[in-house]
């Protein structure tokens, strides 16, 4: 049966919204699904042009910038600005990157999603946006910020009961998820179309799983608060589209270009923030380039993740598993004073908090510790502060911020 509301959402609610708003979304997105197949030196004369017009000064105006901050998984959120239009082609860039998926406009989507920022502006959602997620966006939300059995049993009923066609998760979560299905012994469960998985990088054992308990393909994403998606897969699974036209991703080490096939640090520069330009920006992540065409025929380079967000999850002496990304954004990136924190597990009632000290760390910010932990943890959390002079990268040279030898399954 053709899904009558998705059509509907797609060609009347869509762009009755985007003359409403004044978005150029839909302008963006009609380039965007044109030059995907532009042959790859017509992709990268397109890269150079957004260059040289992103280093000119341009002044804007504090209403025409939209403010944003990054989850602050080094320690040190990074406070932000995009221009209206660049929010825009964000949004474009996204619809198109859902497109690989069989996700377009109003398909019915499930967010299995940590961030806590987002699930609050869900729960806070007033009339107008209820109006707008009804009729356009149809998603369903979960938390896996913290996760029980209790809520993984909510999370089966509530995903049999909506059938989405496409699951949106962190990687983590969804792995978590498929893991917990295939050792409860359940067969009765929705299936979606699709599966994209974000936020963390997905091992190929995780991979495997979560396709098997599903029985379909997942599509592996890369983005950020600062860019939102950068690449991602497509109906092939040859590796991440780089999304070209909108950034020129580098791939360095040593301050020189790697070849294909190298494992590189990425380096971003946003071709189209022109409120506040992001050019050669070190985003803390290491992928390594490709050289290989993909069979799809696009010409938007390929690239792999190499050593992405290693946000492992933590327990809670009660039975809860707390995300390593969900704290990050909550608990550290808050913290006064702290410039690096490690968090390590090595029992579930325990948790050693690794911390270099900023300018300003003191008396405030062990108060906020005090304040802050239980909340997250509950108060039979022990912990203990452990203060260093910096925190040593893993060989592949990715930042780690939390690392657990509690197996989270242990806690079903």
């Amino acid at each position: 049966m053709p899904d009558l509301m998705q059509w509907f959402a797609r060609n009347i609610v869509f762009p009755a919204e985007s003359i409403w708003i004044g978005s150029t979304a839909p302008t963006h997105l009609r380039e965007l699904e044109r030059t995907q197949f532009l042959p790859a030196g017509e992709l990268t004369e397109l890269q150079f042009q957004g260059d040289k017009e992103q280093i000119r000064a341009k002044n804007y105006s504090e209403a025409m910038l939209v403010p944003n901050k990054t989850g602050g998984s080094t320690g040190s959120p990074l406070f932000f600005y995009l221009d209206k239009d660049r929010l825009f082609s964000r949004q474009a860039a996204t619809f198109r990157h859902n497109h690989w998926a069989g996700w377009d406009i109003g398909t019915r989507t499930a967010f299995l999603w940590g961030h806590r920022g987002d699930l609050s502006e869900t729960m806070k959602m007033k009339w107008k946006a209820k109006l707008r997620n009804k009729f356009l966006d149809r998603n369903i939300v979960m938390d896996t910020s913290s996760i029980t059995r209790d809520k993984l049993i909510n999370f089966k009923l509530l995903l049999k009961q909506k059938r989405p066609d496409i699951y949106i998760a962190y990687a983590n979560s969804m792995y978590l998820f498929a893991r917990f299905l295939k050792e409860t012994g359940s067969s009765d469960y929705h299936r979606p179309k699709a599966i994209i998985t974000s936020a963390e990088v997905l091992a190929p054992e995780q991979r495997k799983l979560i396709e098997n308990i599903f029985e379909c393909k997942i599509f592996d994403r890369y983005g950020s608060r600062e860019t939102s998606v950068i690449a991602s897969e497509c109906e092939k699974h040859s590796g991440l589209h780089i999304c070209a036209e909108t950034f020129l991703v580098e791939f360095i080490k040593d301050n020189k270009p790697v070849g294909a096939g190298q494992l590189g640090k990425i380096v971003i520069t946003d071709l189209l923030n022109y409120g506040m330009p992001f050019i050669r920006y070190q985003i803390e992540d290491a992928g390594v380039p490709s050289s290989e065409p993909c069979s799809c025929d696009r010409g938007l380079p390929l690239m792999k993740m190499a050593a992405g967000r290693m946000t492992d999850f933590l327990v809670t002496p009660d039975g809860r598993i707390i995300s390593g990304a969900a704290l990050t954004i909550y608990l550290i990136a808050n913290a006064p004073g702290v410039a690096q924190a490690q968090l390590i597990q090595e029992r579930k009632d325990e948790i050693v908090f690794k911390i270099v000290r900023g300018d300003t760390f003191g008396d405030q910010s062990l108060r906020f510790f005090e304040t802050e932990i239980p909340k997250f943890f509950g108060a039979a959390i022990k912990y203990s502060f452990e203060y260093v002079d910096y925190i040593p990268l893993e060989s592949s040279g990715k930042y780690r911020f939390s690392m657990s030898k509690v197996d989270p399954a242990e806690m079903f």
